[in-house]
């Protein structure tokens, strides 16, 4: 199946938020999922990605995951990592607004590219600790003078194949609020991860999984992750999952969400008159 295909597929059983009873999901769509508020920092961002964009730099690029579907040379410029790897601007702001929602304070990212996703997660909460994990030396030297041009002074980088710096994170951080794993696009790695970090988290931790249609084999990962005993909660919005272990969640849920204004026959305009 294509992506088009799983896309289309999605998108059927997708609901909207006029279909969604629980609160705490209600308001996580109005929020953060359709919220369209420019926030200020969101310029110096998009500067940092337009000077990145430019930039015709070539890195020797350590590729330990799956790789890019774009690109997968050995040698790459800063331009075209941009493109190929680092998340879209309209995802970054999803997740600066999903930080600035929910105040997870210690935050771990897997997988740096050039910290431009990483400066939009942080930025919302510049004085609470953020971890992230980059395979390649020379990409995590880029995100690292991306994060001096923008202060980021807290951001913590750990270099090298994640099967090391996962661990040596989780005992720095010893409690996990929030988890972005972007960082190998395969099954089992995702898993691994997963469930290395579930030992430090809590009721209140919310797992990002970035490309969860990436490839069959991502999409099992997430069905996976899904179904287990610890999740009572998980929203796939096509291009990230979120997974969230409340407690007070007493029956396991899982949704499909789009914004309302991409189904608007949903929007309870079209029901039955009751007069």
């Amino acid at each position: 199946m294509s992506i088009g295909q799983r896309f289309l597929k999605f998108y059927w059983q997708a609901q909207t938020k006029y279909t969604i009873h629980s609160p705490f999901v209600f308001s996580l769509i109005e929020e953060v999922i359709e919220d369209n508020r420019r926030y200020y920092d969101f310029s110096a961002l998009e500067r940092l990605r337009i000077i990145s964009e430019r930039n015709t730099t070539t890195l020797n690029v350590t590729d330990l995951g799956a790789g890019s579907r774009v690109n997968n040379t050995a040698s790459r410029s800063i331009a075209s990592i941009v493109k190929s790897a680092v998340s879209p601007q309209w995802q970054c702001e999803f997740l600066f607004r999903l930080v600035h929602y929910l105040q997870p304070k210690n935050r771990l990212e897997l997988g740096t590219s050039l910290g431009i996703s990483s400066l939009y997660q942080y930025i919302p909460l510049r004085k609470a600790p953020f971890y992230t994990l980059e395979g390649c030396p020379n990409i995590a030297q880029v995100a690292a003078s991306n994060f001096k041009k923008l202060k980021a002074t807290q951001i913590q980088q750990l270099v090298g194949d994640f099967n090391h710096t996962l661990p040596q994170a989780l005992e720095k951080m010893q409690r996990l609020d929030y988890v972005f794993i972007d960082g190998n696009h395969q099954m089992k790695p995702t898993l691994s991860y997963f469930e290395t970090c579930l030992k430090y988290s809590h009721q209140d931790t919310v797992f990002v999984l970035d490309d969860i249609y990436w490839s069959e084999e991502m999409q099992l990962a997430w069905e996976t992750i899904k179904a287990h005993p610890s999740v009572t909660l998980s929203i796939d919005l096509f291009f990230v999952g979120l997974i969230f272990l409340r407690a007070e969640q007493k029956e396991v849920q899982h949704f499909k969400i789009v914004p309302a204004k991409y189904k608007p026959w949903k929007m309870g305009f079209f029901a039955p008159s009751h007069h």
